[in-house]
This record gives structure tokens, C-alpha cells and sequence, in this order.
């Protein structure tokens, strides 16, 4: 299976979002806080926008364990806690498959300030897994 050019997509583009590491089960990217300009409380990545760091995340992580004919399919289920505000110069986001079935992928992910490891959020995500249909 090819890998995505995820430097490509819009999301990416529009948040300067990097994939830093992507293997088996995991991934971590990066956003430099100087491209997000929806801030949120103490002029922080705003909320939604760390969600949907989250599942970029998740997405990534779990194309490394797309066997032949499966490809990723729809956010199930999405929580986040909030632990303290992402304010840093570079946030990672690190994503870790916790398990991946015929149907169902289970992730958690972390968002963290890079410079002094601040853990600013934590999110747990259940993805589909699609495959394609016999002919």
C-alpha cells in the first residue's frame, strides 16, 4: 500500500502540520504554534483544534497497519481531556495504536509541548476500518 502524501492534504497545508515519525502503531507529528491562528483560552491551539490534531494522528498511526485492501473510514468515537493549555513554540502529537481488529481501530494520542514535554492533552480515538468488498 502506497503512503499517503500527507504533506498534500488541505489540513496539512492550511496548519503546517508535519509528519515527524510514522512505523508500525505509531505516530508523531508537529504544529508550529505560529501557524494556528484559532486560539483558544490563554491564547492557546484553540480546543476543537486540538481534537482534530488528535485524529489527524490517529489517521496516520493507523495507515501503518492497513494490510492490502483496507483503507481508514470514519471517527467513531472522539474524547478529549484537556490538561493544560497548548501554548508552546511546537506542539507534538504522538498517536499509539492500542488495538486494531477487522473493523475497529482503538488509538490514544497525546499533544505535548515539544520544548519541555507539558503533556496538554490526552484523547482516546475509535476509528472504522473498511475493506474493500470481494469481486
Amino acid at each position: 500500500m502506497s503512503t499517503p502524501d500527507w504533506a498534500a492534504t488541505p489540513f496539512f497545508r492550511q496548519f503546517g502540520v508535519t509528519v515527524e515519525e510514522a512505523r508500525d502503531g505509531y505516530a508523531r507529528l508537529s504544529i508550529p504554534r505560529e501557524s494556528v491562528r484559532l486560539r483558544g483560552a490563554r491564547d492557546s491551539i484553540n480546543g476543537g483544534l486540538v481534537a482534530v490534531l488528535g485524529n489527524a494522528a490517529m489517521q496516520v498511526c493507523l495507515h501503518t497497519l492497513m494490510g492490502p485492501g483496507e483503507r481508514a473510514g470514519r471517527t467513531h468515537q472522539l474524547s478529549v481531556a484537556f490538561l493544560d493549555s497548548a501554548r508552546g513554540e511546537v506542539t507534538s502529537i504522538e498517536a499509539r495504536m492500542i488495538r486494531k481488529g477487522g473493523r475497529v481501530a482503538v488509538g490514544e494520542v497525546e499533544l505535548r509541548d515539544t520544548a519541555d514535554g507539558t503533556l496538554n492533552a490526552t484523547l482516546r480515538v475509535t476509528c472504522e476500518v473498511v475493506r474493500a468488498k470481494a469481486p
